[in-house]
């Protein structure tokens, strides 16, 4: 699962123009030199309205495709290994049983468990193509959208950039993470030919898949619209994503060995876990 996060905005340049000195893209944090007071300082420069997207809109795409390759690759590396440790360890136990005279009640590893997991280029393809036709451009507008109807000030108060600033990254988590959980369910369970099981998939591990990137996605999206310049922002959310997979790959290893553990334990009880 990953979050990975969509609903475009059309119409306007994009990126859409902003207040501010238009060398910065992004909205980050400064100080009013007159009065003090803490403000968000940095917008984002508009290109001219005749200027071609096609450039941008590319880069974006290209760029999560190529992040989204990488953290795919990154995660089946993790469970590999995860896998790995996991058989070792049930043939490790099956191996001393059998020194004790008891290898025939202990399970033994299976041939699918003794074998080298290997790579699965097909899912790292699923999910570049994903990334590229779709995650990465919608992204782009999906950012640039934010920014033009959510604007904030150079030079203003806290208080008042605060509420722009907590829309975007509110809308990013309610509108834009189910759109990329359900779309990105659909695209992989099509490839797969499972179409037909899409609506339970759903009702089964979209909100849970969504829960758990709250912790994650809801402070990573708050350093993008605080800090990251809008040109920079789709790089910086798919480098997130690579995080994200490591975090979720881990965790999966994680389980695979605490089973491992498990079978461990029954053969060293004689088959009664305790």
């Amino acid at each position: 699962a990953r979050m990975g996060f969509i609903a475009l905005s059309i119409g306007g340049a994009f990126p859409p123009r902003g207040s501010g000195d238009g060398k910065r893209g992004a909205t980050d944090f400064g100080r009013n030199s007159k009065g003090g007071s803490v403000s968000f300082k940095g917008s984002s420069a508009a290109p001219s309205k005749n200027a071609s997207q096609a450039p941008a809109i590319l880069k974006a795409a290209y760029t999560c495709a190529g992040l989204g390759v990488v953290g795919d690759l990154l995660a089946q590396t993790i469970t590999k290994r995860g896998a790995r440790k996991a058989s070792c360890a049930v043939a490790a136990v099956a191996v001393g049983d059998q020194k004790g005279g008891k290898g025939s009640k202990q399970p033994k590893p299976t041939a699918a468990a003794s074998v080298e997991q290997a790579y699965d280029f097909i899912r790292t393809a699923r999910q570049m193509a994903y990334n590229g036709l779709f995650y990465g451009p919608a992204q782009f507008f999906w950012y640039a959208g934010l920014a033009k109807s959510f604007p904030t000030a150079v030079g203003a108060a806290l208080t008042a950039n605060l509420p722009p600033f907590a829309m975007k990254v509110f809308l990013n988590q309610a509108v834009l993470g189910p759109v990329v959980v359900s779309t990105f369910f659909l695209w992989t369970m099509t490839l797969q030919g499972k179409a037909g099981e899409y609506q339970t998939k759903m009702k089964k591990d979209a909100l849970p898949a969504l829960r758990r990137g709250w912790a994650f996605w809801i402070p990573a999206a708050s350093i993008n619209f605080a800090l990251v310049p809008l040109p920079a922002q789709v790089t910086y959310m798919s480098a997130c994503s690579i995080v994200w997979n490591y975090i979720l790959s881990t965790a999966a290893a994680s389980g695979d060995a605490s089973k491992a553990h498990d079978v461990v334990v029954v053969s060293a009880k004689g088959g009664k876990k305790r």
